[in-house]
């Protein structure tokens, strides 16, 4: 009888610290992971088309938007309907086209918003878990389905980050956030276009472009 439970107490252990491994770095969720990454970081540029869609459940409320982003670098731009926020890596701007206003910004490191393209295909390296959960057909086409968890729960916005993988390509086909607040978005992507002529220009703000009584809010410290 001794024998057993210590048996027992051996297997629950190790079942544990291998579930605890799993949930922290789940290696098979890391090596895809790594590939689109690995796959990103090879072309100059990107641009992909996408579909954006936020449930805000605690209203009910729900809406699609269709954009495009573009990735030189650290440098983005993100256009959709009203609004555009680009950045060259050192600073951000914010356009909003119905009240005619652009806000400044400098970048936050520690930002988890799957709106800055410059961090959207590597935000499982830093302050998450992840772990490959299983696949999923959709149009015939199988993905892989992988959660990320952040480690500072208390910090993030975020209870759960769904990605879903082409593995055989390598690429994001989908990202869902699930919000603590009841705020959940889904952004899917249409298409994907790399190493095309994109000017440095893109990423900055220029004010002759823009309406002359354009309302410009620096809130830079």
């Amino acid at each position: 009888m001794k024998n057993i439970i210590l048996l027992i107490t051996f297997l629950s252990f190790n079942f544990f610290a291998f579930s605890q491994v799993e949930l922290n770095k789940d290696p098979e969720a890391k090596k895809i992971l790594d590939a689109v990454t690995k796959k990103i970081e090879s072309y100059n540029t990107l641009r992909f088309k996408f579909e954006y869609t936020i449930d805000n459940r605690q209203n009910d409320f729900k809406e699609t938007h269709k954009g495009y982003a573009f990735l030189k670098g650290n440098s983005y731009k993100i256009i959709i309907p009203e609004t555009e926020i680009f950045s060259d890596g050192k600073t951000v701007w914010t356009y909003m086209k119905k009240s005619n206003e652009i806000t400044i910004t400098e970048p936050d490191p520690k930002e988890q918003s799957i709106f800055n393209p410059a961090k959207l295909f590597t935000l499982y390296k830093e302050g998450f878990k992840y772990l490959l959960i299983g696949e999923e057909i959709i149009d015939n086409v199988k993905y892989k389905v992988i959660d990320l968890f952040p480690e500072k729960t208390a910090e993030s916005q975020y209870s759960k980050i769904r990605i879903k993988i082409n593995s055989n390509k390598n690429e994001i086909y989908a990202i869902e956030t699930y919000g603590k607040s009841g705020v959940n978005s889904y952004l899917t992507i249409k298409s994907t276009d790399y190493n095309i002529k994109i000017v440095d220009d893109l990423f900055t703000f220029n004010e002759n472009k823009y309406p002359e009584n354009i309302e410009i809010i620096d809130m830079r410290f």
